[in-house]
């Protein structure tokens, strides 16, 4: 296989042949454009946890041709900034320059988890805004560091 996308989460644009009953349209997975076995590799969700994904250490071997060029890559899970506002209602309006944690479903849709601020902590909720992937339009990515914490004992 050739121009294999890059490594990544994607969104499954159609089931994968022989495989359909497990990595069908409309899934998250995460590609692996390569293998030990040499052919790309595609892995399943697992578990979500902090609005975050882990998946399978085994997955299903890419052999047909037309399985990779139909992913539709997504951006990465992590956090960002509303490059504008997003107007909820005509009375809820998530202000631009808000930080969000950008995570998704199983079928792949993205799904916004709002910051909260407490005191001088902020945290992220375990329920958020399903999206469309429109909302990638309006989102800037936040890099940021935390530092290391030093064992004091």
């Amino acid at each position: 296989m050739s121009n294999l996308p890059p490594c990544g989460i994607y969104k499954t644009r159609k089931a994968l042949s022989g495989k359909e009953e497990w990595v069908r349209e409309n899934l998250l997975v995460y590609f692996h454009n390569h293998s030990q076995q040499g052919p790309p590799l595609v892995l399943l969700p697992a578990a979500n946890s902090h609005n975050r994904w882990t998946f399978h250490d085994k997955g299903y071997l890419v052999k047909d041709e037309e399985f990779a060029p139909a992913l539709l890559e997504l951006l990465p899970e992590g956090y960002y900034v509303l490059n504008e506002a997003i107007f909820l209602s005509h009375d809820e309006t998530i202000p631009e320059h808000t930080l969000v944690q950008l995570g998704y479903n199983r079928a792949a849709d993205p799904i916004l988890f709002l910051s909260q601020f407490d005191d001088n902590t902020i945290h992220f909720p375990a329920n958020g805004l399903k999206c469309t992937l429109e909302i990638f339009d309006l989102l800037r990515p936040v890099d940021f560091r935390t530092p290391e914490v030093k064992d004091q004992h």
